[in-house]
């Protein structure tokens, strides 16, 4: 049983992995809803351990090694192919993976010793080793479960009493003989999966008929859990892994807004533009008319404030106005009559043509323009209306960073016919 306490509420979900199929939805309400019937959100082939950080991130043991990415949003795709390998080997031998309120990850290891540290991120860092303190010498192995609170309260379940203290911090902290019991028996049957959710409520599911509960979390051990306890579902002990934790995934984006007032510009040069020649070999003036065109690519244009991630397969288009710098007074401004199709995701280009200049050529004339313009980086603070995996709307804050050109500068020079 692996789990932690999530600080949001509106949109939580809970999620569960039978069959190597993961299921995503709302917590029951009541004992008529039916969980087995949420959608299929995706495959974790051959997972044997799962968890979710304070901001949806999932992290999945398999065969030893650890991964971690957005939660699942395809039916037919591994987790695994997509997700990150953050740790190589030796992920197998904890009994009891957890995480804070603050993302800091707890692992007590089958011989009993328990260690806290950063949530892994690179696979070539050995985190037991390099990253981990051990705060707990023995005795973790001999726990039913292992969970935190609301307030990184930790709690357990041993010799089938429920107790709880704050976490310890050093090796030599005797955590389980300064707990206090505020459960005196049966309580590790109820130990298939026990978690505190958003709301401060204690949900636990029996392991012998699959029963799911939810109350509230008993004060001393004269509280009788089970008295105060509303059932909300049976069977739920067919899923060998459980978890609460939050939507964050964006499904879609419902509308976007520039601020340009709070945009800021990074960086000007002068960038020369194509320069052409035109030769007039002719008896007669000749006419042309010269414009010059840039492709203008931003790379990685959108950068969210937040921790919200995108679907897989998602197409996170959108339409906006242009962050453009205004000839006249050189400030950053948005075209708002300009309905540009934005992606999220990929990179965007955008064809920019300057104003066209008419020349003459005399006979026997040639003439090379050199256009030049003010190449501007600026970055410009967006909000944005999304919509996520579960239909939650919400707004999302972020900054565009993009390049533009503007005040073209065209010289006309000689040069031999």
């Amino acid at each position: 049983m692996d789990s932690f306490a999530i600080m949001d509420t509106a949109d939580t979900i809970l999620f569960a992995v039978k069959d190597y199929n993961a299921r995503a939805g709302l917590p029951p309400k009541n004992i008529e809803d039916n969980f087995n019937t949420c959608s299929i959100v995706g495959k974790l082939n051959n997972v044997s351990k799962i968890i979710f950080n304070p901001d949806g991130e999932l992290f999945a043991v398999r065969d030893g090694e650890l991964y971690r990415g957005s939660m699942p949003s395809n039916e037919n795709l591994d987790w695994f192919s997509s997700a990150k390998r953050v740790g190589k080997a030796d992920w197998d031998q904890f009994k009891f993976l957890l995480l804070d309120s603050q993302g800091v990850l707890y692992a007590a290891t089958k011989n009993g010793e328990l260690y806290k540290g950063p949530a892994p991120s690179n696979e070539n860092v050995f985190w037991l080793h390099d990253e981990a303190t051990m705060v707990g010498a023995g005795g973790w192995n001999d726990l039913d479960a292992l969970f935190f609170d609301r307030q990184d309260i930790l709690y357990a379940v041993v010799d089938n009493k429920l107790v709880w203290r704050s976490p310890p911090t050093k090796p030599d902290d005797n955590w389980l003989s300064t707990c206090t019991t505020i459960g005196n028996e049966g309580w590790s049957i109820l130990t298939h999966f026990m978690a505190v959710s958003p709301d401060g409520d204690l949900w636990c599911v029996d392991s012998s008929n699959g029963h799911i509960y939810k109350g509230p979390i008993p004060a001393d051990s004269s509280f009788n859990y089970m008295e105060k306890a509303e059932k909300l579902g049976v069977g739920y002990n067919v899923y060998p892994f459980m978890s609460f934790t939050i939507d964050k995934t964006i499904q879609r984006i419902v509308s976007c807004e520039f601020l340009p007032d709070l945009g800021k510009i990074l960086n000007q040069t002068t960038e020369v533009l194509p320069t052409k020649t035109y030769n007039n070999m002719s008896n007669s003036p000749m006419r042309q008319t010269f414009s010059v065109s840039k492709t203008l690519t931003a790379t990685r244009t959108f950068q969210q404030e937040g921790s919200f991630t995108v679907a897989v397969g998602a197409d996170l288009t959108f339409k906006a106005g242009i962050p453009h710098i205004t000839e006249s007074e050189a400030k950053i401004s948005v075209a708002a009559d300009a309905n540009h199709t934005w992606s999220y995701t990929k990179e965007n280009a955008i064809q920019t043509t300057f104003s066209s200049i008419d020349i003459e050529v005399q006979s026997g004339h040639a003439i090379r323009l050199i256009a030049s313009a003010a190449k501007v980086e600026m970055e410009v603070p967006y909000r944005m209306v999304i919509r996520t995996l579960f239909g939650y709307e919400t707004t999302i804050t972020g900054t565009w960073r993009g390049i533009c050109y503007y005040n073209l500068m065209v010289t006309q020079e000689d040069c031999t016919p």
